[in-house]
């Protein structure tokens, strides 16, 4: 008997475990069925001129118009850019000049360093769209993917970075089709492009002379010592370094931290949070370095204090030209003696550090690459963007 009454409850068990997997089952359907019925929000927004755009369509309007400017950056050819902008305007203008610019920047860096983008993708997550009369406004970001072979590289191998970078753009319609009436953004490579016109050259193509420079950079090897995780600390700056492509955490920073973005930037706050957090290089606090501290988030206090505590030590100290430059000893120059986890720091000016960035990476020919946030980059190789001869790097050695 007891038994009989042991199987009645087993067998209302199991019928009750059914009858919740035919709800949930149930469940799914009706949310499925809701979702083709109601689609997510893509919000409609309404200008002056009665034209309408959706948060699909301004995405995909300004993913084209920044892919238009990335093939443009690949090839060198400066010309499709004209038909980008709206130049009755100065807004307009000032923004194409701009991406002259860059073309002639970027095509005169490969030129030096021997290699060829074969490749350049936007991709833009919108943030906010401000309709305003015939103009559609949107913040936004943009994470771009780079991809590159070294020019006497036989195999062409292709190595890839990724920059993230926030965008104020505007839109407007002529002759049917949308133009970038501003753009207004922090530029990677804004400090070495001083000497740069924005004049759309007659030739199509930016023709440089390639400079065969040879495999300068060696492999560079890690070497783990108790106070610092180099392995982790690269780990953390690739989980956490915003909106570039390649990065982690759904492009987002480290919610932890404050977010100095806005208010003098937010590289250096990254390099100590790269250094110190647990997740990261795990370098232990002192009182003189934590978070919110002059040495935690101000660029010349970090400098100070690495090389004032011994936690860090200067390999060099130069110019593009001086820590490239070969030696009997260090065939590739200086920068040869960075390792994994290692930072540089930015000097524009005499004594005025302006940004760091940590080693993450070394590509198919050991170019070092870094990550940093403002802008964010993602293995990104180390002297890109700071090209002007006024920069000075220093190259700093982490002592753990």
């Amino acid at each position: 008997m007891r038994l009989l009454r042991r199987y009645y409850k087993l067998k209302k068990r199991h019928l009750n475990k059914g009858k919740t997997k035919i709800i949930y089952i149930a469940f799914v359907m009706i949310a499925i069925m809701l979702l083709n019925i109601f689609p997510l929000k893509n919000n409609v927004y309404a200008l002056e001129n009665d034209e309408k755009l959706t948060d699909s369509q301004i995405k995909d309007e300004i993913e084209r118009i920044y892919n238009v400017r990335s093939a443009c950056l690949v090839s060198g050819d400066c010309t499709p850019l004209k038909e980008l902008f709206d130049t009755s305007r100065k807004y307009g203008k000032w923004a194409l000049e701009h991406e002259v610019r860059r073309v002639k920047y970027l095509s005169n860096w490969t030129n030096e360093r021997d290699i060829t983008f074969t490749n350049i993708q936007s991709f833009v997550r919108i943030k906010k769209v401000y309709p305003q009369g015939k103009i559609i406004k949107a913040a936004l970001e943009e994470s771009y993917k780079f991809d590159y072979t070294y020019c006497d590289d036989e195999k062409n191998a292709i190595n890839s970075f990724g920059v993230g970078i926030r965008h104020t753009t505007s839109l407007i319609k002529k002759d049917d089709k949308w133009l970038i009436y501003n753009d207004w953004y922090t530029d990677c490579f804004e400090d070495a492009m001083q000497a740069y016109d924005g004049e759309i050259p007659n030739n199509p193509e930016v023709s440089l002379q390639k400079v065969n420079k040879g495999n300068l950079f060696s492999e560079a090897s890690l070497n783990f010592k108790p106070f610092y995780n180099r392995e982790n600390a690269v780990a953390y700056a690739d989980k956490y370094c915003g909106a570039a492509w390649g990065s982690g955490n759904n492009y987002k920073y480290n919610k932890k931290y404050n977010d100095y973005n806005g208010i003098g930037g937010d590289c250096t706050n990254f390099a100590s949070q790269v250094l110190g957090d647990k997740e990261g290089g795990g370098m232990s606090l002192t009182g003189a370095w934590v978070p919110h501290s002059n040495a935690w988030a101000n660029a010349d206090g970090l400098k100070n204090y690495l090389v004032s505590s011994g936690r860090g030590s200067i390999i060099k100290i130069g110019t593009f030209k001086e820590l490239t430059e070969a030696s009997s000893s260090l065939p590739g120059g200086a920068v040869s003696k960075l390792k994994l986890g290692d930072l540089i720091a930015y000097e524009k000016g005499k004594g005025n550090i302006d940004h760091f960035a940590v080693i993450t990476g070394f590509d198919s020919k050991g170019y070092p690459l870094v990550n940093s946030h403002t802008t964010d980059r993602y293995h990104v190789p180390w002297d890109l963007g700071w090209g002007d001869k006024k920069i000075r790097f220093f190259l700093i050695h982490i002592n753990g």
